[in-house]
């Protein structure tokens, strides 16, 4: 967790996904966004790309387009394929 208070985009990005999955820690729908949101501030490609589905999933579609066109400027191939597909 230092490194993700220091700023680490894939620490930040991994402890997202601990809080998701509820391994080793209380699930936290809270964490996990904050802990996206930072990492793809950071310039974490999957992070905004995941960023991207919740707000899909929330009905923020134009958010959602906007968080995969960067994850895909990012080189995040999952993304391309999305916005290829939207």
């Amino acid at each position: 967790t230092k490194a993700a208070e220091l700023g680490d985009a894939d620490a930040q990005y991994r402890l997202a996904r601990l809080y998701s999955s509820a391994e080793g820690v209380e699930k936290d729908r809270v964490k996990v966004i904050n802990y996206l949101e930072e990492s793809a501030i950071g310039g974490h490609a999957i992070a905004r790309y995941r960023l991207g589905w919740i707000e899909w999933d929330n009905g923020n579609k134009e958010r959602a387009v906007k968080h995969c066109v960067i994850a895909a400027n990012l080189g995040d191939d999952d993304s391309i394929k999305v916005l290829m597909e939207a």
